[in-house]
C-alpha cells in the first residue's frame, strides 16, 4: 500500500466516524449512506484538494455533496 493509499484511507476513517457521530448514526447506517452516495469514492477521487483542510472541511463538503444529491440529515 503506497503513503496515499494510507493517507487517503485515513482521512476516510475519520470522516466516516466524524459523520457517524455528528449525524447520530449507527456505524451500519453510516456505511450504508457512505456505500448509497459513493462517499469513500468521492474522498479518494478529491483527496488532493481535501487533504489541504481539517478533516472537519471535509466532512462539510461530503455534508454538500449529499445535499446537493437531495439527502436530509
Amino acid at each position: 500500500m503506497s503513503q496515499r493509499e494510507r493517507d487517503v484511507a485515513d482521512m476516510q476513517c475519520w470522516v466516516f466516524r466524524m459523520a457517524q457521530v455528528k449525524w447520530k448514526m449507527s456505524a451500519s447506517d453510516c456505511a450504508r449512506l457512505f456505500e448509497k452516495y459513493g462517499i469513500l469514492s468521492f474522498i479518494d477521487e478529491c483527496y488532493g484538494i481535501l487533504h489541504l483542510s481539517s478533516y472537519s472541511c471535509a466532512l462539510d463538503d461530503v455534508e454538500r455533496l449529499l445535499a446537493s444529491k437531495g439527502v436530509l440529515i
